[in-house]
């Protein structure tokens, strides 16, 4: 995605939104390292952070993200 010319963070919720799964699902596969799409931080109290970012999203799963907007289009499009 871009703000300005510059990426920004993809959200668990987009992601699981364009993969077809449940948000769950890439948190618990992102803490064990087995999808390569971001880091997850945690802090002294045991929350954890995530940082997906837009261009491993794309190579990892190769949907395309390049504004917000096209997140809502393309899950629209992947239901038909």
């Amino acid at each position: 995605m871009s703000k300005g010319g510059e990426n920004v963070n993809i959200t668990v919720k987009e992601a699981a939104k364009l993969m077809g799964v449940s948000p769950q699902f890439v948190r618990i596969q992102m803490q064990r390292n087995l999808l390569p799409i971001g880091s997850v931080k945690k802090n002294p109290q045991g929350k954890c952070r995530y940082y997906i970012s837009p261009k491993l999203f794309e190579e990892y799963t190769g949907i395309k993200v390049t504004k917000k907007e096209n997140i809502e289009a393309t899950n629209s499009e992947n239901s038909l």
